[in-house]
């Protein structure tokens, strides 16, 4: 039997010592269960909202992309694309072309990016899903067809429905003439067919053509890409394909998987770490109330304690029972705190009961939650690695405070 353990124990759940210490006692427990439910809550909360930037950027966006190291292009021949065709797992492989571009619609001019896409690229990424109006369409007929991003349409008053044109303009790679700059430019009509929207820094900044017109209008060689978009059969299997790819193509690409396309990710992930470490001093500030707590218990046991060194039990031992108490009132309080946390991080993922304000334009009406396994025990071992820290400061003063109590 741990007999320090017994006694600590027996001073915790006495239940013929219901005095001023086991209240503190109680206290302290609640405290650092309230302070672990609290670290729980906003883990999972950086965690829902994590999730739902990632549903809304994940559909649209691919799981890996190969860009060029050096310049705006690179050549993508056969023998490029058939190192790319050795992985098996690769589900779909679009070609990319992007050129800076002028629209314009009437007196309105903006500056905006036009991304060619190859056939049938908008049923992969599910482009189709995102049409606010319109129907999406960028390739048949002429292949002047043109979709258009939700911010764009609105700053040039661009209308899917209405079926004007909107030239498009980019600059003459091969003839500068400074008399008169029109001629410096490639220009051509295009129909805007739909109106889209991703997120605020697509709709804002890109439309989207044929690859065979951006192609034609910035004039491009046949092989000439701008990236390569890639789509994955496993998603588990992102990066060891990513590494197969960096090996295999060397090392004049740029290639990089979902996480590391979007700043967004980086930006979660640092406010995730922000948050976990400022809980994490609130949690040390109220696990000091475990220092008052052990003292008092040792100032109300000093004649167990003389009777204790009476009868042979050595100071480490003694150091050991009032330690334990400190580690009992950590365990005790974390354990109830993961419970409390875990509970109402179920109940607020199952049926949303915190909610958005009803007059705002969300993408949600509730707060997003998502529970994982290891915020549980990473807050388990960080909240009881510091009651223990702090449980060591008044066990370590035992012969200072019974001599002077």
């Amino acid at each position: 039997m741990n007999i320090p353990y017994f006694i600590a124990k027996r001073y915790l759940f006495s239940k013929n010592n219901r005095n001023a210490i086991n209240i503190i006692s109680g206290i302290s427990v609640l405290v650092v269960a309230v302070s672990t439910a609290a670290l729980i809550i906003v883990l999972s909360s950086v965690n829902g909202f994590g999730k739902l930037i990632d549903e809304q950027i994940s559909s649209h966006a691919p799981d890996i992309q190969i860009s060029p190291k050096k310049g705006k292009t690179f050549i993508a021949d056969s023998s490029f694309f058939k190192k790319i065709d050795s992985e098996k797992n690769i589900k779909y492989i679009a070609p990319i072309l992007e050129e800076n571009v002028l629209i314009k619609k009437d007196d309105r001019q903006i500056i905006c990016r036009i991304k060619g896409v190859p056939e049938n690229y908008e049923k992969q990424f599910e482009l189709d899903t995102a049409v606010l109006s319109g129907t999406y369409k960028t390739h048949g007929g002429n292949n002047n067809f043109v979709v258009v991003g939700a911010g764009i349409a609105y700053n040039a008053g661009i209308y899917a429905e209405a079926e004007q044109t909107v030239s498009v303009w980019t600059p003459n790679r091969k003839k500068i003439n400074i008399n008169n700059p029109e001629q410096s430019f490639n220009t051509k009509n295009v129909y805007p067919t739909a109106v889209i929207s991703l997120d605020s820094e697509f709709d804002s900044k890109y439309i989207i053509a044929s690859f065979d017109f951006v192609r034609s209008i910035s004039e491009r060689n046949i092989n000439e890409v701008s990236s390569i978009e890639i789509l994955v059969e496993n998603k588990e299997q992102i990066y060891d394909i990513k590494n197969r790819l960096l090996n295999s193509l060397g090392n004049e690409y740029i290639i990089k998987d979902l996480y590391e396309q979007f700043d967004v990710y980086k930006v979660m992930q640092s406010e995730r770490l922000a948050a976990f470490i400022i809980m994490l001093f609130i949690i040390l500030v109220a696990s000091f109330s475990i220092i008052g707590s052990v003292t008092m218990l040792i100032i109300e046991k000093r004649e167990d304690i003389f009777t204790l060194q009476s009868i042979g039990v050595g100071l480490p031992d003694i150091k050991k029972i009032f330690f334990s108490e400190g580690i009992l009132i950590s365990f005790f309080g974390t354990f109830i705190g993961i419970i409390i946390g875990g509970l109402l991080c179920f109940a607020q993922e199952k049926f949303g009961f915190v909610r958005f304000p009803a007059d705002g334009n969300y993408i949600v009406d509730a707060y997003p939650m998502q529970i994982k396994a290891f915020d549980f025990l990473l807050t388990f071992f960080s909240v009881m690695i510091i009651g223990s820290l702090i449980s060591l400061y008044p066990t370590n003063k035992i012969k200072y405070i019974t001599e002077n109590g």
